[in-house]
């Protein structure tokens, strides 16, 4: 009988005396949070003039709509006497108080209080960047945001049309979906693909990196191997874009033709936005993406590339998460062939971690050797 994948992170508590999890900064740790964009709720979800009180990772957040239309964040306990603010009324373009009435705006600064008397200088929030995008809701886990809300590489300036399936649990960090993105084993071992895979990595702004592969199906046996190479031909590649540890937007097949000289094919594009638990796995907003086309037959296209993009990412996904019941993702002996799953492990540690984080006192230490 097969495992079931376990409902909380009690793998992490396992084994430890025989083998020892090896805590990383960033990497897998769900305990540390990185600076990046984060899925907070669906766009309709948040009314005109309404607020929703909002958690990732450790940190609660009230998410509210001005009369303007446009949505902000702030923490969420009111510096008076600790009130979750999404329990309030939004005033104008503030958010005010249901305990005492104190106002605040979208900065954080107190405005105003029932009482009369001025708020002490101490009491003010910290406010956050939101940007919708997608149908959702995104907030930036530091006061400044490194980067924009990414898109699919070669999206950058199409009008994108975007389809929310709903958000998954993991059962595994989502740090080990995205090594397992450009881990170039697992093609073979995991999908009976027969691939050899260059891959090049370039950083396209603070935060955000593009890991692209390419390489040659091989004349394979598996069904998978002939039916790639009568559609795609030898040559296939995608590229993974990893924003702030917490967004993985892929395109597959970008510059790809049928049987290899044929018409171009449309790319496939899918982008993921991660959350991790208290307990180790990650919540995860899955969107398709696509070139939104003009007209009705654009419409109609548009729809139809989403639905083959969806089909990918469930034969894709149906063998990848079979390896995540019970995975305590704990690389510690790679072997040369790992040298892309070990390059991404070290990108992941160099992001600069958000005060959103729990900071025990070994990641606190962790932060301290990585400065000095």
């Amino acid at each position: 009988m097969s495992a079931r994948a376990p409902k909380d992170g009690h793998t992490l508590e396992e084994n430890l005396h025989t083998q020892p999890l090896h805590r990383q900064r960033a990497f897998n740790n769900h305990e540390a949070l990185t600076e990046g964009w984060y899925p907070a709720l669906p766009s309709p979800g948040l009314r005109p003039k309404r607020a929703r009180s909002v958690r990732i990772g450790r940190q609660r957040l009230v998410v509210y709509r001005g009369e303007d239309g446009r949505a902000r964040a702030l923490d969420a306990f009111c510096p008076h006497m600790g009130a979750d603010l999404a329990n309030g009324t939004v005033v104008g373009d503030q958010i005010q108080c249901y305990f005492h009435q104190w106002r605040f705006n979208e900065h954080g600064a107190c405005t105003g209080t029932r009482c009369g008397e001025a708020a002490p200088t101490g009491a003010r929030l910290e406010a956050y960047p939101v940007e919708e995008r997608y149908g959702f809701v995104w907030i930036y886990s530091a006061a400044v945001a490194a980067h924009a809300l990414p898109v699919c590489p070669g999206l950058e300036d199409a009008d994108v049309a975007a389809w929310h399936l709903g958000r998954v649990r993991l059962y595994a960090h989502h740090h080990a979906m995205m090594a397992g993105g450009i881990d170039l084993q697992h093609f073979g071992s995991v999908h009976d693909l027969d691939v050899d895979f260059a891959l090049e990595v370039a950083e396209r702004e603070a935060g955000v990196a593009d890991w692209k592969l390419s390489g040659t199906l091989a004349a394979g046996a598996s069904w998978r191997q002939r039916l790639g190479r009568w559609l795609i031909g030898a040559r296939f590649g995608y590229t993974l874009r990893v924003a702030g540890g917490s967004i993985a937007a892929i395109t597959y097949g970008r510059e790809q033709r049928f049987r290899g000289d044929g018409f171009a094919l449309p790319p496939l594009h899918i982008l993921w936005g991660c959350v991790p638990t208290d307990d180790g796995p990650s919540e995860v907003d899955i969107f398709i993406l696509a070139r939104r086309r003009p007209g009705l037959g654009g419409a109609l296209a548009t729809r139809a590339l989403m639905g083959l993009t969806m089909a990918l990412l469930a034969l894709l996904q149906d063998d990848d998460v079979k390896a995540f019941p019970n995975m305590r993702f704990n690389p510690r002996n790679l072997l040369p062939v790992d040298r892309s799953v070990a390059r991404f492990i070290q990108y992941a540690n160099q992001l600069p971690l958000s005060r959103w984080s729990k900071a025990p006192p070994e990641l606190a230490a962790l932060e301290r050797a990585q400065r000095s």
